[in-house]
C-alpha cells in the first residue's frame, strides 16, 4: 500500500460516504478510516445518514464535511419481481447452502417457479451470469432517479457505501447511472454468502479477510484486484488496552463482583434467536443450582434490536446484570454507538471468562481477546425441526469456516451449556489453537492499522484515473 496520498496538491474532490446502520457508523465513521478521510483538505466529504440531529453534525461536521438525510425510495412492484427472480437465478448459479435454504423458505408461487424453471433449464453457469446482468440492466432502467438533487449539489467523484443490501439504495443506483466511482465496505462477514447477488455492483469491494475476498470473488464476479482486504476496522481499538478501563472499575461501572467469574450472554435478533431468553431462564436456573464449578456471575449483553421486554423479568436477580448497548436511532439496526459503546464491548470481552451466543459475530470480537466461547445450537424450551432450528446456522456457510477450526465448543442442549462453559472456566487455554486460527482467518491483522489501510486505498481509488 502506497503512502497517504497528499490531496493538497490536486483540485477539490468529492466523497459521498452512505452510512444507513449504526454498525456502519461505528465501524466508518468512528474509526480511522473517517479520521484519515478528514484530515485532507482539498477532499469535500458528504455523510448521508438516516441519523441528522444536531448532536451527530456538531460530531462530524466541518468546513469541508457535510451531512445530508439519507433519502429514502421504496422499490416499486416491477424491481421487486426482478431482484426476486434475480436471487433464484443467483442461488442457483452459486449454489450457496445458506443462501439456497432462505430461498426455499420464500419460493411457491406457481409463476415465479415456472419462470425459474424456463430460464435456468440446462443453462451453463456463464448464460446464468448473463441472465443476471440483464436483470441488472432492466432493474436500473426501471428505477428512477431519486437522488439527482444530490449528485448536482455536490457532484462527487467518488461513492463510498457501507450497506450492500441496504433497503433504498438511491445514491447508489443514481452513481451508476451517472458511471460514477464506487467502493462498498462488506460491514458483516457473511453477507456474500447470505444475502445473494449485489442489488448494485460496486467498482471496488473492501473486505476483511482472504475468505470473504474469494466469496467476492468466486460468487459475485469480481477480478481479483477489484478486491481489498483491510482487516476489521472497528478492532482497531482492540490492540492497545492502555485505554480500557482496569478491571475493577469495569466491574464496578456495571454492578459486577470481582470476586467473581464472569459469564457474559450476548443475545440476537428477535428474527434470528426469539428463544435467547428462554435459554438464559435456563441458564439461570443452572445458576440458582450452584451448577459451575467457580462462583460466576451472568451478564446478558442486549443486541440492538433485541426487545427489552423480553428480559424485564430478569431486573434486580442476583449475580445477574442486564447490559443495554448504544443509543436508540432511526438506523436499519436501531441504534447509534459511541466510542464509549465501542471500548465498552472490547471491554467486556476482553474482562469475560467465557462468552456465549447464537453463531454471532461477537464470537470473533471476544476471540481476539482469546476469550473461550460457547455457541448455543438449541432452541430454549422447544426442540424445533432443523429447518426452523438455530442448529442448521452452524451448516452456513460463513460459520462453517468457524466451526471446522476447533476454536469454539458447540452446546446442543442446556447440558452441554453448562458443561462446555465449566470446561473453558476451568482451564481457559483449551481451544487456544483454535482460536488463534479463527484470529487469523477472520480478523486477517490485529495490528491496529486496518482503518488506515481502508483510509488510503480509498484515497488512492479517489485520484485513479478511471
Amino acid at each position: 500500500m502506497k503512502k497517504l496520498l497528499d490531496t493538497e496538491t490536486q483540485t477539490m474532490k468529492s466523497i459521498f460516504i452512505i452510512v444507513d446502520s449504526g454498525t456502519a457508523i461505528r465501524n466508518i465513521l468512528r474509526t480511522d478510516v473517517f479520521k484519515i478521510l478528514k484530515t485532507q483538505r482539498n477532499t469535500k466529504i458528504v455523510i448521508f445518514s438516516p441519523i441528522i440531529d444536531e448532536d451527530f453534525k456538531k460530531e462530524f461536521c466541518a468546513e469541508n464535511i457535510f451531512v445530508e438525510q439519507a433519502p429514502k425510495w421504496k422499490p416499486n412492484l416491477i424491481i421487486n419481481i426482478l431482484r426476486s427472480l434475480k436471487k433464484d437465478l443467483w442461488a442457483n448459479n452459486a449454489n450457496l447452502f445458506t443462501f439456497k435454504h432462505k430461498r426455499e423458505k420464500r419460493k411457491g408461487r406457481f409463476i415465479r417457479k415456472f419462470a425459474l424453471k424456463t430460464l435456468v433449464g440446462k443453462s451453463s453457469n456463464r448464460r446464468l451470469d448473463s441472465y443476471i446482468k440483464f436483470l441488472e440492466r432492466l432493474e436500473l432502467f426501471f428505477t428512477p432517479s431519486i437522488a439527482d438533487r444530490y449528485f448536482k449539489k455536490y457532484k462527487p467523484d467518488l461513492i463510498c457505501y457501507t450497506s450492500i443490501y441496504s433497503k433504498y439504495l438511491c445514491i447508489e443506483i443514481e452513481g451508476q447511472k451517472r458511471g460514477t466511482k464506487t467502493i462498498c465496505f462488506i460491514q458483516s462477514w457473511d453477507n456474500p454468502t447470505s444475502k445473494g447477488p449485489f442489488p448494485v455492483r460496486p467498482d471496488r469491494v473492501v473486505v476483511w479477510n482472504n475468505i470473504l475476498k474469494d466469496e467476492v470473488v468466486n460468487h459475485h464476479d469480481f477480478a481479483e484486484d477489484e478486491v481489498f482486504i483491510s482487516g476489521v476496522p472497528q478492532f482497531d481499538i482492540y490492540v492497545d488496552k492502555a485505554n480500557f478501563l482496569p478491571k475493577d472499575k469495569f466491574f464496578k461501572k456495571w454492578g459486577l463482583d470481582t470476586e467473581k467469574k464472569l459469564i457474559t450472554y450476548t443475545t440476537g435478533t428477535p428474527g434470528t434467536a426469539p428463544f435467547d431468553h428462554e435459554v438464559i431462564e435456563l441458564l439461570y436456573e443452572a445458576f440458582q443450582k450452584d451448577s459451575f464449578i467457580n462462583p460466576s456471575q451472568l451478564l446478558i449483553r442486549l443486541h440492538p434490536k433485541d426487545k427489552y421486554s423480553y428480559y424485564k423479568k430478569f431486573e434486580n436477580k442476583p449475580y445477574l446484570v442486564i447490559q443495554r448497548p448504544g443509543r436508540p436511532a432511526q438506523t436499519n439496526d436501531n441504534w447509534n454507538p459511541t466510542r464509549e459503546d465501542m471500548y465498552g464491548l472490547a471491554e467486556l470481552m476482553n474482562y469475560s471468562d467465557v462468552v456465549i451466543n447464537v453463531a454471532s459475530t461477537i464470537t470473533i470480537d471476544a476471540v481476539a481477546f482469546d476469550t473461550p466461547v460457547v455457541n448455543v445450537a438449541f432452541d430454549g424450551h422447544k426442540t424445533k425441526p432443523y429447518k426452523d432450528s438455530c442448529k442448521r446456522y452452524y451448516d452456513y456457510d460463513h460459520y462453517k469456516n468457524i466451526v471446522k477450526t476447533g476454536g469454539v465448543k458447540i452446546a446442543y442442549s442446556i447440558g452441554e451449556l453448562v458443561d462446555h462453559t465449566n470446561l473453558y472456566l476451568k482451564n481457559p487455554a483449551i481451544d487456544a489453537e483454535g482460536r488463534k486460527i479463527i484470529r487469523e482467518e477472520q480478523c486477517w491483522k490485529l495490528d491496529g492499522n486496518s482503518g488506515r489501510r481502508i483510509a488510503e486505498y480509498v484515497l488512492q481509488y479517489l485520484n485513479e484515473d478511471r
